[in-house]
């Protein structure tokens, strides 16, 4: 999970910050189950 805002900082340049987080053990395996599906219904 990530979120990107943009900033300027004070000196005036601009850029970007990203929050991010780890996913849980259970938000990965429950991605590569709908990756293992997805694969198996493409062919």
């Amino acid at each position: 999970f990530a979120t990107v805002y943009p900033f300027e900082s004070c000196d005036g340049s601009k850029g970007y910050l990203s929050c991010r987080r780890r996913a849980s053990e259970d938000e990965i395996k429950a991605s590569e189950e709908l990756y293992r599906k997805w694969k198996l219904e493409e062919k």
